[in-house]
């Protein structure tokens, strides 16, 4: 059996995993838009990931860059993430 110090190190590696894929998705929409979504709004399930609280026209901006902002994920990660939501 394992002890609370082995359960904890899993959520924490879990957590930092999350965040550092949030940071890269953050930083690959400024660079192809120039938005910046703060981290808090963006979360990742499923290969989609889904953007909160941005404003209508961020939105159609990043949807019409779509593809390039996928590429660049794909190509960062290295894990494919099949939509933008």
């Amino acid at each position: 059996m394992f002890g609370i110090g082995h359960f904890f190190k899993r959520v924490q590696n879990s957590f930092t995993k999350e965040v550092l894929l949030r940071s890269i998705i953050k930083e690959i929409i400024l660079k192809e838009t120039s938005i910046n979504i703060p981290i808090e709004n963006i979360s990742c399930k499923n290969e989609v990931v889904i953007l909160k609280n941005i404003s209508p026209m961020a939105r159609s901006v990043i949807f019409v860059k779509k593809g390039n902002i996928l590429k660049a994920i794909g190509e960062k990660v290295g894990m494919g993430v099949k939509d933008i939501r």
